[in-house]
């Protein structure tokens, strides 16, 4: 876990008190405006939660592997982001907790961009000096495509406040529910989101070098795969062997998360 001491911030896109002409540097309405929060003090995990972590959690609840499906194979390796559901997140988080006694958590959004901006400075990307530079900071196209499409933990440099893979060909849930215009109202102190909603916050990257932008923010529904696999004999044939559901907490590679601890 990495310490971050408390603060006030501007959340937000503040492109449009840097840029010439008053431009934004996000075109989307919803991570406007700009407005002032103050956090207290937290810890947040350093990297996100691998499969490898997963797999200990699953095995306590004495659930079944989390992505089987062979599709997804190429992305489960031991020291990946898991890509999980939020409520496995959630539950991920929660039983961290019970095994502690210490109150760990989902981040909430203000938490995810104020650690992504290494305690809240004006930094774009959440890199060692704020810049984007594929292939140095963040992966490049062929550097995750030769990882099989998935970036191990700590292959690249942590940002300023020593956190490693915030964008790194991911994106993270967060505890917040989304609410496009929440900006307008949101709490000035220690924000926690939306009172319910249809879907949560994700924050990072979604496919593109623009939207790993610190301030950026995803509506992100749950939707994971429903039914059956199809798993077919190794030598080839094209005849099944058998269906296989889905397992609970199963999600797409790209959702990852990590968590937070409050207090010091």
């Amino acid at each position: 876990m990495v310490f971050l001491k408390g603060g006030t911030f501007d959340m937000g896109d503040w492109g449009s008190e840097v840029n010439k002409g008053g431009l934004p540097f996000d075109g989307s309405p919803d991570s406007k405006p700009l407005h002032k929060v103050t956090l207290d003090s937290f810890f947040i995990s350093k990297y996100p939660v691998t499969y490898a972590e997963f797999d200990v959690f699953t095995a306590a609840r004495q659930l079944p592997r989390i992505n089987q499906a062979k599709a997804v194979q190429q992305y489960r390796k031991p020291n990946n982001p898991a890509g999980v559901t939020w409520q496995g997140a959630s539950d991920y988080c929660a039983w961290l907790a019970e095994q502690t006694g210490k109150p760990y958590a989902l981040p909430t959004e203000a938490q995810w961009e104020y650690a992504a901006r290494s305690g809240g400075k004006r930094h774009v990307y959440p890199t060692d000096n704020g810049q984007s530079e594929p292939g140095r900071n963040l992966p490049s196209y062929d550097q995750r495509k030769a990882a099989g499409g998935m970036i191990a933990v700590g292959t690249f440099p942590p940002n300023s406040a020593g956190i490693y893979n915030m964008s790194a060909g991911i994106h993270e849930w967060v505890h917040d529910w989304y609410d496009k215009n929440y900006y307008s109202n949101s709490a000035r102190k220690n924000p926690t989101g939306p009172a319910s909603g249809t879907q949560h916050v994700a924050r990072g990257w979604t496919g593109s070098d623009h939207s790993a932008m610190t301030f950026k923010r995803w509506p992100q529904s749950e939707n994971p795969p429903q039914g059956t696999w199809t798993l077919y004999p190794a030598d080839g044939k094209k005849e099944s062997i058998r269906e296989i559901p889905f397992t609970m907490y199963s999600h797409f590679a790209g959702n990852a998360f990590r968590c937070v601890r409050s207090g010091r």
